[in-house]
C-alpha cells in the first residue's frame, strides 16, 4: 500500500514540475514609477490670507462685473512670480466667470487686477474664488 501512495505522489509532483511555467521579465519592460512621498504645500499669501476683493464694472449701462481686484501680501518679496485665478459662481454653484493675471513678488502688500472672462451681471455673482500659485 505504501508503494502505491509513494508512486502516486511521486507521479503527481512529476507532473507539478512538468506544467510549471517559469515567466521573465526585465526591468526594461517594467514603466517607470516614482513618487515624492508626503510633502508638506506653503501657502503662497504671507500671512496666507487675503485681505480684500473688491470689483470693477464696465463704465456704461448695463453695468456688469469685468474686473476682481485681490489685495494680498505675496510670501516671497524678491525672485518669484505668481498666477491669480478668480472663479465667479451663480446662485447655484455653477462657474459664470473667471480669469487669471500674473502678480510679481513684492515686499508690499499688492493689489492684484483680473479680468474675468465673460463679464456677468452683479446680481448673477453669488460667490467668488480665488487661487493664487506660485510659477
Amino acid at each position: 500500500m505504501r508503494g502505491v501512495v509513494a508512486a502516486v505522489f511521486l507521479f503527481a509532483l512529476l507532473m507539478t514540475v512538468a506544467y510549471a511555467v517559469t515567466i521573465s521579465l526585465s526591468s526594461n519592460d517594467v514603466a517607470q514609477l516614482g513618487g515624492t512621498g508626503l510633502v508638506d504645500v506653503y501657502c503662497p499669501a504671507n500671512p496666507c490670507q487675503i485681505t480684500k476683493v473688491s470689483w470693477v464694472l464696465t463704465s456704461s449701462p448695463p453695468f456688469q462685473v469685468d474686473q476682481v481686484n485681490v489685495q494680498w501680501q505675496t510670501a516671497k518679496t524678491v525672485g518669484a512670480s505668481y498666477t491669480v485665478y478668480v472663479v465667479l459662481y451663480d446662485n447655484t454653484n455653477s462657474v459664470i466667470s473667471s480669469g487669471s493675471a500674473t502678480q510679481p513678488a513684492s515686499a508690499l502688500p499688492v493689489t492684484t487686477l483680473v479680468d474675468v472672462v465673460a463679464n456677468v451681471s452683479p446680481a448673477s455673482v453669488y460667490r467668488v474664488e480665488v487661487i493664487i500659485v506660485e510659477n
